[in-house]
């Protein structure tokens, strides 16, 4: 799939609660006991899944924070009322709570009880060529983490593919950046460059992680067009520990190529964002001719 990036934003979502929105879980946790064990039947838990039952609230709990059904800032029921709710011990419970507390989803304040986070903050990333994406954060805090990695390490070949691009034009020389924003990463980008692009910038660090930003101060080296392809997969049980997120966690992957002026690749470029934290917006301009 080939998508025209000019117009293409990256959010991380944040939707405020209409008021008087009930809660699916108070209400369920708050309803006379003959009939929660029935309303359970849509939302608990499967004995027969391979997912620990901790896991599966975890992963339901996440679901409806993702879905805004629990909002940011919004008290969670007692673990007493989650473990009737859904039909397991405090103990279960609590190791759920402490899965979402560790991806960031909630937190806990003493003597007060378990909150959803309000760090899913909203930004806007547009996906223009001009800027570092850091740059289109609209004022958020965001930086770029280099992570150690092979310095020579071949693209995959299905990448390449994938962007139409020669091996013979993209170098082995291999960069890794965590993208984080608020303190929490939401994804991590692999990039190589051109072999006539990579030499003068083997040894030297990145300036502030960015490596777009050290080619086009370092190197005088900007992109004049950059081609973008979507697609999606899921975290591996590595990628998931780096984005501290659950393995089989949905991904967003944005594979790109950067051109100069010339049509000469300047680098190939693999960023894997996180579903949950990230989604993305693109508005279709009809052409002059009103095609």
């Amino acid at each position: 799939m080939h998508l025209d990036t000019s117009d293409v934003r990256l959010s991380i979502p944040l939707r405020h609660p209409s008021p008087g929105r009930p809660c699916w879980l108070a209400q369920l946790c708050h309803r006379p006991r003959r009939n929660r064990s029935s309303a359970m039947a849509v939302t608990g838990t499967d004995r027969r899944s391979p997912v620990a039952r901790w896991g599966q609230i975890a992963r339901e709990l996440r679901r409806r924070i993702e879905q805004r059904d629990l909002s940011p800032g919004q008290q969670l029921p007692s673990e007493n009322d989650l473990a009737e709710s859904f039909g397991v011990s405090r103990i279960t419970v609590r190791q759920a709570l402490a899965s979402l507390a560790a991806d960031g989803y909630v937190h806990r304040r003493h003597g007060a009880g378990t909150f959803v986070s309000d760090s899913f903050k909203v930004v806007q990333h547009d996906l223009a060529i001009a800027q570092p994406w850091r740059e289109r954060l609209g004022g958020q805090a965001a930086r770029s983490e280099e992570l150690p990695s092979e310095r020579r390490h071949e693209p995959p070949a299905t990448l390449l593919t994938d962007l139409g691009v020669d091996p013979e034009n993209v170098g082995s020389r291999h960069f890794v950046r965590l993208q984080i924003v608020d303190g929490a990463p939401i994804g991590l980008a692999e990039s190589w460059l051109a072999p006539q692009v990579a030499r003068g910038i083997e040894d030297r660090p990145l300036i502030e992680g960015s490596l777009s930003r050290t080619l086009e101060l370092d190197h005088g080296v900007r992109p004049d067009v950059v081609d973008s392809y979507l697609h999606a997969e899921t975290a591996s049980a590595e990628l998931a520990e780096v984005l501290r997120c659950h393995p089989d966690s949905p991904l967003i992957v944005v594979g790109e190529v950067a051109r100069d002026a010339d049509g000469s690749v300047i680098s190939c470029s693999r960023t894997r964002w996180l579903g949950s934290r990230v989604r993305f917006h693109q508005v279709h301009r009809q052409d002059e001719a009103g095609r």
